[in-house]
């Protein structure tokens, strides 16, 4: 029989039993649609379109992936010079370019920086006072880790179109340019929007009820990529049942530094009445999806729609699932290596969630699986780089509290020779363009191998490249850029190695230390036979522990020390020793002034060393005391 509201009612069984009020006024107007574009797989009304949060929800149930539409916060520019160094992030990372104000070539991957200069000039030459969000809008969409980056290209490519180009929602046209990026795990498009419009002079804005409103592009972008055969949802929080706000920008990066879960705020008052009443409609619609499918005798859709409304019910969130592969999408080599690639990223994440302990087997084990994949796919080098170690001392050395170490060796070197070691190679880091927090993770676990030491050398050359506005394109400047990366590279090989194991030819200096300790306690001095030969001893003290050492020394601070010598008391009494042979030889680099400054820090060190001591020995003796009775 033809479907219609009466047959739905009667498939559903009684009405009265199995649809109330609030479930008929939520689904009425689509039972239709649904009906004939999902189960019957009609034709003619697969065009017309059904409401988005019905839509939502019926992809939903059955673990569609999500869709991402954000405006970037404070991604305005307010300058030419701006303006044309975000041109630079977008275009040297760029898989392929689109928009208005470059040539259509498929080919293409980015923009000269010529060709970006004359942009952000011509942009700039119309631009009028200084609005405060910019003169420009800068938007991130993003898509599932499954799709691959040339289906996003085409979904990005006719939205963007739409939205800025065509006059459809707003009767102007706005000059943009577009980048697709593919340097994660989920390919992703940064689209760059002149606000003054072209034909109207109309200001570009986003605001909730306005032609462009972000949910409704999000929307529209979905409906867009349905017709091209790919089925993303642009389901709210609340249509997946989170009763929180979304973390700040601000919140993301804090969890990131800190190593812990992103912490949300709940909905307060009206919000949160509303929300729950948002999910009630909800459960009802999935309630009749799923019924509608055990009548048209699609009992497994049934079942997953089922439990999904259940999870709503008891207030649970629907997660976002992804299918490891759409199959359909797999028509090359090429398009299968892209979903290799993007694997990998995931399960490397997945790994690094795990304990230190539990990531070394976890990941052995994912590269011999990773390894025969890759001999499949025709890449025997990445198979065999994937099963041989890295060659820097960066990446093959992993620091933990305590220790650094190195290809099965392991050398305790305490607290403060491991803070020095970080220090010295956040500072190296810093000083050629390289993210310090982004090092100092890769030293907690290693590179896997050899395979995942490549991927980092291209980052680094990626990132110093960036920060020091090379282009990648020009052979100078790629080979500036990765020179830059070999320097920092062989600085903190220098530095690992002296903390790994001690050189033998640092060993006389090791004992002089010692035996000058040793004359500071017997004789209460520590002097040289000439000055020349403390300014031997002086010049092979900076060359092991750097050229500050002197200076650090004076203000107090021996850590520089620690690398050779973990013990605290031990090493300021070194300290102390190398002072007492400043204050007799100038040679040695150190006024009298500053002589007596680190006197005086290095005992206000000790005397707070002694206090902590004696605090942690009371402490132990209380909670035996304690543990006795």
């Amino acid at each position: 029989m033809p479907w219609s509201k009466n047959s739905a009612a009667a498939a559903c069984g009684s009405s009265a039993v199995i649809r109330s009020a609030p479930m008929a006024r939520a689904t009425d107007p689509i039972l239709e649609e649904l009906h004939l574009r999902y189960l019957r797989g009609g034709s003619g009304s697969a065009r017309r379109r059904f409401t988005a949060r019905a839509n939502n929800l019926w992809r939903l149930a059955q673990g569609s992936n999500a869709a991402v539409l954000k405006k970037i916060h404070n991604g305005g520019t307010h300058s030419r010079k701006q303006l044309g160094n975000q041109f630079d992030y977008l275009f040297s990372k760029a898989s392929a370019i689109f928009g208005n104000m470059v040539e259509h070539d498929p080919e293409r991957r980015t923009l000269s920086r010529e060709e970006r200069k004359t942009i952000a000039t011509d942009w700039e030459d119309a631009w009028t006072g200084d609005p405060k969000n910019g003169h420009t809008t800068h938007l991130l969409v993003s898509f599932p880790a499954d799709v691959a980056p040339q289906r996003a290209l085409q979904v990005a490519e006719i939205w963007a179109a739409e939205m800025f180009q065509s006059g459809l929602h707003v009767e102007d046209e706005w000059a943009y340019i577009a980048a697709l990026h593919t340097d994660r795990s989920h390919p992703h498009v940064h689209i760059v929007i002149n606000n003054r419009g072209l034909e109207n002079d109309s200001w570009f804005y986003m605001a909730k009820g306005h032609a462009f409103d972000v949910i409704t592009m999000k929307e529209r972008m979905v409906e867009i990529a349905a017709e091209q055969g790919l089925f993303l949802d642009s389901a709210s929080r609340i249509e997946r049942g989170k009763l929180t706000y979304g973390p700040s920008r601000a919140e993301l990066e804090r969890a990131l530094r800190e190593g812990r879960e992103v912490r949300e705020v709940p909905l307060q008052g009206p919000a949160v009445r509303d929300a729950l009443a948002q999910i009630r409609d909800n459960v009802a619609t999935l309630q009749l999806f799923s019924s509608m499918a055990r009548q048209s005798r699609e009992a497994d859709l049934a079942s997953k729609i089922a439990a999904v409304a259940q999870i709503l019910a008891r207030g649970g969130i629907i997660q976002s699932t992804e299918d490891f592969m759409q199959a359909q999408d797999v028509q090359t080599r090429g398009d299968l290596g892209r979903y290799y690639d993007a694997w990998i990223d995931r399960v490397e994440t997945g790994i690094r969630q795990l304990s230190q302990s539990e990531q070394g087997e976890m990941r052995r084990e994912f590269y011999v699986a990773a390894s025969d994949v890759a001999r499949e796919l025709g890449d025997d080098r990445g198979a065999a780089l994937m099963q041989r170690p890295a060659r820097e001392a960066l990446h093959r050395s992993q620091i933990e509290d305590s220790t650094n170490s190195r290809d099965g060796v392991t050398r305790e070197i305490g607290r403060d020779g491991i803070a020095e070691i970080r220090e010295k190679i956040s500072e190296a880091a810093k000083s050629v363009g390289l993210d310090p927090a982004q090092v100092q993770d890769r030293l907690g676990q290693g590179a896997a191998n050899a395979w995942q030491e490549r991927d980092w050398v291209r980052q680094d050359i990626q990132a110093v490249a960036e920060s020091r506005n090379l282009d990648l394109e020009s052979e100078k400047d790629r080979g500036k850029a990765a020179g830059l990366v070999e320097s920092f590279y062989a600085k903190t090989a220098e530095l690992l190695d002296r903390a790994l194991e001690p050189r033998r030819e640092h060993d006389r200096l090791s004992r002089t230390l010692q035996a000058m300790s040793h004359a500071l306690k017997q004789d209460g001095q520590v002097a040289f036979q000439s000055d020349d030969h403390a300014g031997r001893f002086a010049k092979d003290l900076t060359q092991r522990y750097g050229d500050d050492l002197m200076a650090r020394l004076a203000k107090g601070d021996d850590r520089a020390l620690a690398l050779d010598i973990p013990d605290p008391a031990q090493r300021r009494d070194i300290a102390r020793a190398i002072i007492s042979a400043a204050e007799q030889h100038e040679s040695m680099g150190m006024s009298l002034k500053q002589v007596q400054e680190a006197k005086m820090r290095l005992q206000d060190l000790g005397d707070s060393q002694t206090t902590r001591e004696a605090e942690r020995s009371q402490t132990k003796k209380r909670e035996d005391r304690d543990r006795e009775r």
